[in-house]
């Protein structure tokens, strides 16, 4: 009886001691630390769904303002005067017109998670609150985005549940009247979270760079050559080495994606910081490298985080929360420290 008394009690304890591991292991992940570079604020992907292992079929459309058949606009007008505009031409509205919203017909071939870019030329009679609508499984989905930056290039909207079939699933309505122009020009839904936008939108066929200067266009891609490691498994460096599309922390990231542009980081927040010209919040651009201060000490160490901004809010980088280089809001990461814009030939 003691015997099988002792027996009882050392099960008891490793059920206790093998919890208490799987409860540092949940928390460790979600706390700010040397392991929560990236981790949103409020502990989960607020702008969509936890990241799924993605070996679903890929799938993309691309939709444009002059597709036959997959586009209407009534009451909005043919603009074609800036080149940075997707293919030959957009449409743009006027509140004060009250316009109906205009609307892209998409085909989705899986009830699953879709990541859906726009494309719009960026100008200052742009609406700096235009109104997107998604229909996802629940509902349409209604998001504002500033029309007035970010523009000549796929701009992530969000991620959202979609379900199969086609219908004009992506609208653009005009806003709020007296701030300008909505454009609705473009857009693409590409399956999964960590999906990019097509690329061959970005040569100068589809006006992409046009009225922009070499270093503004050089600039837009790197977010591509950035959105290219989406996926890419994380760990950190150093005491690890890093290798690019096989194990990338943050700082990792983005030393390789700007090794493509000439630009040697070291793998460091810290000491990246010490690069490039520091730029307002509110005139980063994509392109630039966003840093944090996750441990809000008020200073950058090893183990703070940086991104490359993509526009519309959205950063691409590493990130130890999910596990993997991805493309997030980089309003739910901890303590915004600063913009580095690197000078590119």
């Amino acid at each position: 009886m003691r015997r099988l008394l002792l027996v009882s009690l050392a099960v008891s304890l490793a059920a206790v001691l093998a919890s208490s591991v799987s409860l540092f292991v949940f928390t460790g992940d979600s706390q700010a630390g040397p392991s929560s570079e990236g981790s949103p604020s409020q502990g989960s992907l607020v702008d969509g769904p936890t990241l799924p292992e993605e070996d679903f079929p890929p799938y993309s459309q691309v939709v444009d303002n002059a597709s036959p058949g997959h586009f209407r606009a009534p009451g909005w007008e043919a603009a074609s005067s800036n080149p940075a505009g997707y293919g030959k031409d957009y449409r743009v509205a006027d509140p004060s017109e009250k316009s109906k919203p205009a609307q892209f017909k998409v085909k989705i071939p899986a009830t699953d998670v879709y990541s859906v870019y726009a494309w719009w030329p960026a100008e200052e009679v742009n609406n700096p609150a235009s109104r997107f609508g998604i229909s996802t499984a629940s509902g349409v989905r209604w998001t504002e985005v500033d029309q007035q930056v970010d523009g000549g290039t796929w701009v992530k909207i969000g991620q959202y549940e979609m379900e199969v079939g086609e219908s004009y699933a992506v609208q653009v309505s005009p806003g709020s009247e007296g701030q300008g122009y909505a454009v609705a020009d473009a857009v693409a839904v590409v399956r999964g979270v960590l999906s990019s936008p097509p690329e061959k939108s970005y040569d100068d066929s589809a006006g992409d760079g046009a009225t922009f200067s070499a270093s503004h266009a050089r600039h837009r891609q790197v977010v591509r050559v950035a959105r290219k490691h989406k996926g890419t498994r994380y760990r950190l460096s150093p005491p690890h080495p890093c290798r690019a599309y096989r194990k990338e922390d943050c700082s990792c990231h983005t030393k390789v994606v700007f090794r493509r542009f000439d630009k040697r980081l070291p793998d460091s927040p810290r000491y990246q910081w010490r690069y490039g010209k520091r730029i307002a919040k509110s005139n980063r651009r994509p392109g630039d490298l966003i840093f944090f201060d996750e441990n809000r000490n008020g200073k950058l160490e090893h183990w703070d985080h940086v991104g490359i901004y993509s526009g519309n809010g959205y950063i691409v980088h590493g990130s130890s929360y999910y596990g993997k280089v991805v493309e997030s809001k980089m309003k739910y990461i901890r303590g915004f420290w600063g913009v580095k814009r690197l000078r590119l030939r």
